[in-house]
This record gives C-alpha cells, structure tokens and sequence, in this order.
C-alpha cells in the first residue's frame, strides 16, 4: 500500500454523491470503472480534491458546514478527521507543500476562506480570513505556493469581479489584486503547471486567461459563450475542456481548447449524447471523466473530436470528481 495511486493494481477515481452524503472510489485501470469502495461522509458532499501525492482525499461537506479528510492509502479508505468549517462551505484547494489546505465560505458566512493546518495530527482550522467576494466557485494555488486565486464577485456585486488572488506566503491571505472580468459568475480556476497562467471559466459562458505571475495579473485573453456545467484543465495545462448547457431535448455541448497558446483560438466544438457534469483528466491526459446524471462517461481525448470510451452506470448526481 506504498502507492496511494495503485493499491492491488487498482487506479483510483472519486466523485461526491451530492444526494447520497458519500464518496464512491472507482477503479479506473481496466477498460471500464468499477466500484470499489463507498464512503460515507458528511450532508451534501460538493467539491473534493486529492493532495499531490495522492494520500489523502478532501472533501467538502456542504450540507454539514464540514471538510473529511481520508485517508486513501488504507484498505479500506477511511475518515480521519472531520472539521466544522462556516456556513456554505464550497470551493477547495490543497498547497504544494501539502501543508495546508484552503476552503472558501459563502454568503451566510459573509465570506471567507478557511485554512486548514495539516502539520498536525489530527489537522486542525488553524484561520478564518474574511475576503473580497461572496460567491465562491473554484480556487487554485500556483505551483509555488505562494498565491491563491479565487473565483468570486464582491460583497456589494457578485457579477463584476472575476478573480481575486492573495498572498498565501503568511499565516494568513493577504489581498494582492482583484480583477474584473468580462463574463458573469465565475465558476471554476486553473493555473497551469509552470504558474504563468491563471485560467478562469464562468457559469455564463466565457473564458478569461490571465497572466497569473504579474501584479496585478493580466487579462490576456476572453473567448466562449454559453452557460457552463462544467470544465477540466489537463494535467500538463495545455487543454481545457468545456461542458455546455443542455439544450431542452438536445445534446451535450463541448469545446476543445488549447491553451498552451495566448490568445486562445477557436475551439474544437463537438457534441454527446451525455450532458455535461462534474470533470477531470487522467494523469496522463489520456482520457477524460465525467459524472453525467446517473453516469461515469470516458472520453477518448486522443480522439479529435473526443470520443466516448466506454459509460458505466453509477449512483450520481455528482457534486465533484477528482484522481
């Protein structure tokens, strides 16, 4: 059990049963996933994230104002801590340094971020930091640990700003600049691996590139329409994929985009028979998985378009996904 990525020769996968309070762990390292495991955690689990080594498994518990943290290298999987958070809990991210990890709290608790002290056993919320927004969709850390970016609008207007990113290097965020943005609701936020982009994604369509490394950081680039369910950026940073609002009686809309290069250019549209939902890469950039309903849909992204691998049937909805 050395390897938190393989255990008897299974590779792990985790979606957040939004309505069944528990985590399900896939194997996904035959042709199609399997159930191996199902944690219970706690009310309406949302978002979840692993840490870089895959040991432990974070996971948001919006219902029960909570975060469980797991243990994945065990056999089987289990809870080691859960934290009372505040009101409306959402958005989570672990630093490189697996040291902390950082979660956002929404409106009820008139907006925050909370930190999580993981140098401790068992870890423990070491801050509350109130910040510049209320509505919380997605949080990144760069690469070096040492900014954070949020996804939010202000206290007193939610649709305008886009990003706001703090300085992570103390106990305790410091505000460094808040963007405005050219789309309303922002949903989720990438930054690539080398740290020089920010990449944020909004629920009424539209993505904004930013140069994550300049302070302020700039906006670069602004491409995409249509209201997001989704989106994914690959391990290497160089492709994001974009799930669209269903139409009534249609298919599930998806776009391609390579964002290695700034500005973007037009993406490679295509369609599926399955909505969009919750979304994530493999390590190796190989395939693309996404709860979808009461589906776990793989895509081919060696395909182009993409191509529907294989489709197993789950217990969903999912509030996140995560590897």
């Amino acid at each position: 059990m050395t390897n938190p990525y393989r255990r008897n020769g299974q590779q792990y996968l985790y979606f957040s049963q939004k309505t069944g309070d528990s985590v399900c762990v896939m194997d996904i390292g035959k042709d199609r996933p399997r159930l191996v495991e199902t944690i219970k955690v706690g009310i309406q689990p949302e978002r979840l994230v692993t840490n870089r080594s895959k040991t432990r498994l974070y996971v948001v518990n919006r219902g029960s104002d909570s975060i469980s943290i797991i243990d994945t290298t065990t056999d089987p999987m289990g809870i080691i801590a859960t934290l009372s958070l505040g009101a409306e809990p959402y958005a989570v991210s672990v630093d490189p340094e697996q040291t902390r990890v950082f979660v956002s709290c929404g409106p009820m608790d008139a907006g925050s971020i909370k930190i999580v002290d993981l140098t401790v056993t068992p870890p423990v919320l070491r801050s509350t930091t109130p910040v510049r927004g209320i509505v919380f969709r997605g949080m990144a850390v760069s690469p070096d640990g040492k900014r954070l970016f949020v996804a939010g609008g202000l206290k007193d207007d939610t649709i305008n700003d886009s990003l706001s990113v703090y300085d992570i290097t103390g106990s305790t965020p410091v505000l460094i600049a808040a963007v405005a943005g050219q789309n309303e609701s922002p949903e989720f936020v990438y930054v690539n691996p080398t740290g020089s982009f920010a990449i944020a994604s909004f629920r009424q369509g539209g993505i904004n590139v930013f140069d994550a490394a300049a302070t302020p950081p700039v906006l670069l680039s602004t491409v995409g329409s249509g209201e997001v369910n989704g989106s994914a950026l690959s391990p290497d940073g160089r492709l994001l994929l974009m799930g669209y609002a269903e139409p009534a009686g249609g298919q599930g809309n998806y776009a391609v985009y390579d964002v290695s290069t700034i500005p973007l250019g037009t993406g490679l549209f295509f369609t599926s028979a399955y909505a969009p939902g919750p979304m994530t890469f493999s390590a190796d950039g190989a395939r693309l998985y996404m709860v979808s309903g009461n589906e776990l849909v793989t895509f081919d992204m060696t395909m182009h378009p993409p191509e529907v691998a294989n489709h197993v049937t789950v217990t969903g909805p999912a509030g996140g996904i995560t590897i």
